[in-house]
């Protein structure tokens, strides 16, 4: 004998299962036939996505260790940019130009050629377009950093200067109240000898000119 809480929950299962037959039978019902008749399932073909080893290949070739590879990859990129005008090419230049550890290397234009690229037309990927974003926040990064560097340096060479206008000030100072002690001494020892010779004057016996001396 079935137990009540079974017997409550037969009608839900029965449900169930002709809900799961009716969708099996529904799914082994051919669909609609195309109008050309070509009953194969269609494939939705996705264009391959960009590729980002041309701009790979570029930063390791501006690698530090070898300024005439360095040279040679960065002349090539910038006739390749010139040439075609294209964004890509004119990316690759950018990150050539940018790259440190070359004697070329200059974020700021690296910079300013990534943001016009990205302000304008251009026919760059999604991929490449977060490649060229990371690298301008990079070059942007950078160039606030040799900003604060070139801050620094002119504070430096400031307080330098200042501190050897005050040396040369207290110098100055010091000669000047030499000289002043100098004089004063100078005119000490004047007075001083005056006085000797003062005293000197009165210490020694006044005689009168032809007068005899005593008899002894």
């Amino acid at each position: 004998m079935l137990q009540p809480l079974q017997m409550n929950r037969r009608p839900e299962l029965l449900v169930l299962a002709a809900f799961t037959l009716l969708n099996g039978c529904a799914s082994l019902q051919p669909g609609p036939v195309p109008a050309d008749g070509n009953t194969s399932p269609a494939v939705a073909q996705a264009p391959p996505p960009a590729s980002l080893t041309p701009y790979l290949d570029t930063l390791a070739k501006m690698a530090p260790g070898d300024p005439v590879r360095q040279q040679a990859e960065l002349a090539a990129t910038l006739a390749s940019a010139q040439q075609s005008r294209s964004a890509d090419d004119t990316l690759r230049y950018a990150l050539a130009l940018g790259s440190a550890g070359h004697a070329s290397s200059n974020p700021v234009e690296a910079k300013r050629l990534i943001s016009d690229l990205l302000a304008g037309t251009h026919d760059l990927e999604p991929v490449e377009l977060a490649f060229a974003n990371a690298f301008l926040r990079e070059f942007d990064a950078r160039v606030a950093l040799y900003a604060e560097i070139a801050r620094q340096r002119e504070d430096t060479e400031q307080r330098l200067k200042s501190l050897d206008a005050s040396a040369d000030l207290r110098t100055a100072t010091l000669a000047a109240e030499n000289k002043v002690l100098r004089r004063a001494l100078a005119e000490a020892e004047r007075k001083l000898e005056a006085v000797a010779e003062m005293e000197r004057s009165l210490l020694e016996p006044a005689t009168e000119p032809g007068a005899e001396e005593p008899p002894p």
